[in-house]
């Protein structure tokens, strides 16, 4: 097929292909895809977006133009890999990461988002034949210090390319397409605020669990009581070390009895996802029937008959504690060897792992849904110093919270810290979307990279470029507004009160004085 292939066609094509009709916001964004330089999505996590990528994808099979789907993370990309190599078969899907490269010129690539930017930089004419590049979660353009990564990419790709950006929900999407505009040509907009699955907030204190928010988005009388009494508590042992108000195994037991599993269990560091499942295992904790324990060791079994080489095979089934995997419950972070990782995503999925003990990174796209999701808490390393979780961070750790089609509510558990105030938890819980600020800084490694290709005067261009400069020039209007305000405001005093007929009866600085003996006044009686 050519690219001249009538788009509604396709789009009929490709609708034909789901077992689902396509949602609205879905049909709008894949119209202003045809009909723009490219479109970004800002919506929910589970809602659907990814779906836009997928015609992205099958436009270019159907049409013979490559297609590029990158992501922020090594597990998230293989996810991928798997799964449009299950759609379209071996020979049309290739990956390519730090760790692997399998089939680099097949029509359809996934890649890490820096693998691309490599590219753009070493060997353009690969993407000589690229007509679209999906750029997942492209509101990591906050982050430090990877943020930079997309926006060199979406300055420096090819023009010819189009970008489809999916996005979290986030308050500054029209923002961001103005910029991404400006660089790449006309890129429309589609935003969706609303979850797929309701979210019900939970706050967990001595092990049980109370409703975060009511009706009317308050907190609850009985909840509000409880806090404070926490906290009285809290300060009369304030000399004290205190234990925490939470244990693993009474939550662990109360999501049993809830029927809230299957769960994601968030804990911020690799170490304290292996005590988690020690802990579990060590108190023989079984959350699985004999029939899904049957099709646990089925899966696993057919996995290991996969691998060729008999050594491999006997490391992976060292690794793996089995007998807690039959039990229903695992981990998951960027430290588990691929194969490890693929194992749990799959058992997950299926419902056959119960209680998944992970980090922040499943959160970030990985295809995971379950019906609760636990944080085991509030306060997070960012880099610098623990710092309390934000309401974008809160809202992307709680997205996978809900299956779409299965659970009519999706549950989410904030096990309370005795240093972290109820109002803190409550104002991250009902705080606005994200904004999405640029982290962009020139590195060595960048500036090296630009001044191979391009002389001196147009990388000072290409930085100028960048998403942050635009947000600062944006800010400076604003400013420049205000500036020219005041201006006037200021000659209207100096016409109005400081020129009468004759001697002026005071000057600026008289008037400067007084202001700042009003000023003094106001902080004495605020002393007194």
């Amino acid at each position: 097929m050519s690219e001249a292939v009538a788009p509604q066609s396709l789009i009929d094509a490709f609708q034909a292909t789901l077992p689902w009709p396509l949602d609205p916001f879905q049909v709008e964004a894949i119209e202003k895809l045809e009909a723009h330089q490219g479109v970004l999505v800002s919506a929910p996590t589970s809602s659907g977006k990814t779906v836009i990528a997928d015609y992205a994808v099958f436009r270019g099979l159907e049409t013979n133009a490559r297609t590029i789907y990158t992501t922020p993370l090594k597990a998230l990309s293989n996810q991928k890999y798997r799964d449009y190599q299950r759609l379209h078969g071996e020979g049309y899907v290739g990956l390519v990461t730090g760790e692997n490269t399998i089939n680099p010129g097949a029509p359809v690539v996934v890649m890490t988002t820096e693998i691309l930017r490599n590219l753009i930089y070493e060997d353009p004419q690969r993407l000589e034949q690229v007509r679209y590049v999906i750029l997942d979660e492209v509101h990591y353009i906050d982050d430090f210090p990877r943020g930079a990564v997309w926006e060199e990419i979406i300055i420096q790709a090819p023009p010819h390319i189009k970008f489809i950006g999916l996005s979290a929900t986030i308050s500054n999407f029209q923002e961001v397409a103005e910029w991404m505009s400006l660089q790449r040509g006309d890129i429309a907009t589609v935003s969706v605020t609303k979850r797929p699955v309701e979210l019900r907030l939970w706050l967990a204190m001595r092990n049980e669990f109370y409703p975060l928010l009511d009706e009317q988005g308050g907190i609850p009388r009985e909840t509000r009581q409880r806090a404070q009494a926490e906290t009285a508590t809290d300060y009369r042992l304030s000399q004290l070390r205190r234990p925490p108000e939470n244990d693993l195994l009474p939550v662990v037991e109360r999501l049993r009895r809830r029927e809230f599993l299957p769960a994601i269990y968030f804990i911020f560091s690799r170490r304290g996802c292996r005590e988690a499942l020690a802990r579990c295992a060590v108190h023989g904790f079984d959350l699985t029937t004999d029939a899904e324990k049957a099709q646990i060791d089925a899966a696993l079994r057919a996995r290991l008959e996969q691998i060729e080489d008999a050594d491999e095979a006997e490391l992976y089934r060292n690794l793996l504690d089995g007998e807690t995997l039959r039990r229903g419950l695992a981990m998951h972070h960027a430290g588990l060897l691929p194969y490890l990782k693929e194992l749990v995503e799959e058992l997950f999925q299926r419902g056959l792992i119960k209680v998944v003990f992970a980090t922040e990174t499943l959160s970030l796209g990985i295809h995971m849904p379950a019906r609760a999701c636990v944080v085991s808490s509030f306060t997070k390393f960012d880099g610098r110093d623990f710092a309390p979780l934000t309401s974008g961070e809160l809202t992307q750790l709680m997205g996978r919270a809900g299956r779409r089609g299965i659970d009519p509510i999706g549950h989410g558990v904030i096990l309370k810290e005795p240093d972290i105030d109820i109002g803190r938890v409550y104002e991250a819980a009902t705080g606005e979307e994200m904004t999405v600020e640029s982290k962009f800084a020139p590195t060595y490694n960048m500036a090296l990279n630009l001044l191979r290709y391009h002389p001196p005067e147009e990388v000072d261009l290409l930085m100028e470029r960048s998403f942050g400069q635009y947000q600062k020039q944006v800010a400076r209007r604003g400013l420049d507004d205000r500036l020219t305000n005041l201006r006037q405001r200021l000659a209207d005093v100096v016409a109005s009160r400081f020129h009468a007929e004759g001697e002026p009866c005071c000057t600026a600085s008289t008037f400067s004085a007084f202001t700042r003996a009003e000023e003094e006044i106001a902080s004495l009686r605020v002393r007194m």
